[in-house]
């Protein structure tokens, strides 16, 4: 393959390490997919299918929103300051995984899936039943993910982190104005 010369296309190796906890996430298939024997039964197996029909970043994807879930259980929040639980589904246009675009009007409980809050589709996104294994039991648990910040907030977020980037540029000059001159003054 090094070879090989593919006009047009960027040729990559990327390595996603998908934890065996993402076959905890059952996808709820819908009516019409309850009997599809290829219809993935939990967010591994989507993992899986991504990477084998060439939808990278769609895997990319759906790992980055399971892993962020993952951590945030294991950091044990408490579920209130900046955090949003509720039921989850997954896109398969783009691999999202999480709250859906309905969440704020309290209408993602009832009814089809979706949209997707990442990409708005409609139609392509499945329930997701997160479950926590205690043998062959195991007990669903919500989803839960960062609230997105407001624009007040983000605004905030971003000026932290120019006045940090400021006061490290500045730390750096003066640092490098003091050597300056301790080997001005030994010479």
């Amino acid at each position: 393959m090094a070879d090989q010369n593919i006009e047009g296309e960027v040729v990559r190796e990327i390595h996603l390490k998908i934890s065996p906890q993402y076959a905890t996430i059952v996808v709820v298939p819908k009516a019409d997919e309850v009997n599809d024997a290829n219809f993935p039964r939990n967010l591994h197996n989507a993992a899986e299918l991504f990477l084998r029909v060439g939808m990278v970043e769609n895997a990319a994807k759906l790992k980055t929103c399971v892993d962020g879930m993952i951590t945030t259980y294991k950091e044990n929040p408490d579920g209130k300051s900046g955090m949003r639980l509720g039921r989850a589904c997954a896109c398969w246009s783009c691999g999202y995984c999480g709250l859906p675009k309905n969440y704020q009007e309290g209408k993602s409980k009832k009814g089809p899936p979706g949209p997707c809050n990442h990409c708005g589709e409609p139609d392509q996104v499945n329930w997701l039943k997160v479950t926590t294994q205690q043998g062959k039991k195991g007990s669903e648990i919500p989803w839960i993910e960062l609230a997105p910040l407001t624009e007040e907030e983000e605004k905030k977020k971003k000026d932290a982190e120019m006045a940090a980037k400021r006061a490290e540029i500045e730390a750096n000059v003066k640092k490098a104005i003091q050597e300056r001159k301790l080997v001005e003054n030994s010479s």
